[in-house]
């Protein structure tokens, strides 16, 4: 015990002196410039104690509405510049992007085998490298050969929600992760028992709490934790990190190895692996290990990213069409006037369903899966609306605040897709992109296949099944009330739905009459 207490002071004591040292330096090169406003915290400490570690976005909102839309903390020696509104974001992120595209260094990163992410790597040669991967394969050029697969996987989820209502979670899972898996690998999974799909459930199960910034500062600041047996009270989540880096070798592996293996067999489907190697191939360059090794590991970045963030956004919007059934019943109506009953929206009737756009909009709005966005880092002193954004600090965008911007979004706890629409029912231009994928040069490179993803289950979902308010024994209908989970990327925690097919005596048979029509 006396040997945990010591270290613990001796470590303090190496903080202390570091902030002390980095103070005095940063007081001598930018006295001129004050900090942005912010929260006063303990001296050296910061603003640690009050931190709501569930929700910081809700706190930082509050924020705020006392210190303006740029705030300035600091915690156990980092600093940390939040950004609460979407001018300020594109200011900074989008029009100068190259001094805020870096990331923070993580202490959890590399204890949770996550050291490859693209999302998380340094500015660099290999993020481009990365990049150039990701582009090649999803940008909005290209993603339209993705489209059949879309449809045949929706409808795959539909089957699963006629046969097994209850089960809806899972079959969304298996949906999103499919999707990548094909996009990614072109494998394709057949059944939830998929042993990709398994391992991608366990592994984010694990990383995304350890991955929220605030957390990785804890860890780094105080490293002699690590020493500790997992056994030790409070350490339990070592062991989770353990098996997490344990997973990650199997989800960059596997699946790539067995990509490689279908392009040798002569697979000509589309997918990032068969781009890549074939566009090597057309330039006649090399693909030594160290490519190859990128590859794989841009590829599995997709693969967990895309996995986790689309599944939370259609558990939101089944959870949404629960708790608002107008929204639903004039989605449903502008469906049945397009497309009749005999067949189901496909992306070439997107035009002639704004509604559908609307809901969707209104469900990455309502709740942003990444509330705080990926966090950046500064390259360099920057100077601001006269303040001083100090090199290296974090930079943390409150996407869940600019949504809930009251100013842009009127009622913005309600779920309003109107308020995408114009008077005469048309689509307002998009201005959802930002809040749901990011700023800079950082924002997500597979939007464009997300979103066609999106459009298509949620279309065919309202186009086949009425989502309503389960009942109890006594046939009364069980409230449901929002909550979400905490992490890098937050999810509905779970809540009883019924799930019934809007056609009358509707079963495989006729399900599969309805996809039959809709493949014409």
């Amino acid at each position: 015990m006396w040997t945990v207490a010591i270290s613990f002071l001796t470590l303090a004591c190496v903080v202390v002196l570091d902030i002390a040292r980095r103070h005095v330096k940063s007081a001598i090169h930018h006295s001129s410039y004050p900090l942005p406003p912010g929260p006063r915290g303990l001296p050296f400490i910061g603003k640690v104690i009050g931190v709501n570690t569930h929700a910081p976005w809700l706190m930082y909102a509050e924020w705020a509405k006392q210190y303006g839309d740029l705030i300035y903390t600091r915690i156990l020696g980092r600093d940390i510049i939040i950004i609460n509104s979407e001018a300020v974001a594109k200011d900074l992120l989008d029009n100068r992007s190259r001094n805020y595209s870096d990331r923070p260094f993580l202490a959890t990163k590399s204890l949770c085998g996550r050291d490859f992410s693209t999302i998380f790597m340094e500015y660099g040669d290999k993020w481009r490298l990365h990049r150039r991967f990701f582009h090649q394969t999803f940008r909005s050029e290209a993603v339209h050969r993705f489209v059949p697969l879309q449809h045949r996987k929706a409808c795959q989820l539909l089957r699963g929600l006629l046969d097994s209502p209850h089960r809806f979670s899972e079959h969304i899972f298996e949906y999103t992760t499919s999707i990548i898996l094909n996009g990614v690998y072109d494998h394709d999974t057949k059944t939830q028992t998929d042993e990709l799909v398994d391992i991608v459930a366990k592994t984010l199960k694990i990383i995304s709490f350890a991955l929220r910034p605030d957390i990785s500062i804890l860890v780094g600041a105080f490293p002699a934790l690590l020493k500790l047996p997992s056994w030790f009270p409070g350490m339990s989540f070592k062991r989770d990190m353990a098996i997490a880096k344990e997973l990650s070798k199997q989800y960059i592996e596997k699946p790539f190895q067995y990509s490689l293996q279908k392009l040798s067999a002569g697979s000509s489907a589309p997918c990032m692996v068969f781009d890549a190697l074939r566009n090597v191939e057309e330039k006649g360059t090399s693909s030594d290990a160290g490519w190859m090794k990128d590859l794989s590991e841009t590829a599995a970045t997709g693969l967990i990213a895309a996995s986790d963030t689309s599944n939370s956004v259609i558990t939101l919007f089944l959870l949404m069409m629960v708790v608002n059934p107008k929204a639903q019943k004039t989605a449903q109506a502008q469906i049945d006037s397009v497309v009749g009953g005999n067949r189901m929206p496909m992306i070439k009737d997107r035009s002639s369903l704004p509604y559908v756009d609307a809901i969707l909009r209104e469900t990455l709005r309502y709740s942003p899966v990444v509330p705080l966005s990926i966090p950046h880092a500064v390259v360099d002193d920057d100077i601001y609306g006269g303040f001083r954004i100090p090199k290296g600090a974090i930079v943390t965008s409150n996407l869940w605040s600019m949504a809930h911007n009251e100013s842009k979004y009127p009622k913005p706890h309600e779920f309003v897709p109107e308020r995408f629409l114009n008077d005469d029912g048309t689509l307002k231009p998009d201005d959802t992109e930002n809040i749901a994928y990011g700023f800079g040069r950082r924002i997500c490179a597979g939007r464009h296949f997300a979103d066609t993803s999106l459009w298509s289950v949620i279309a065919k979902i309202l186009a086949v099944f009425t989502i309503e308010h389960a009942k109890d024994e006594n046939g009364v209908e069980i409230p449901v009330e929002p909550k979400f989970s905490s992490g890098v990327a937050i999810h509905p925690l779970p809540f009883p739905c019924s799930i019934v097919p809007r056609i009358q005596g509707m079963n495989v048979e006729k399900l599969e009459q309805l996809i039959e029509a809709s493949t014409a």
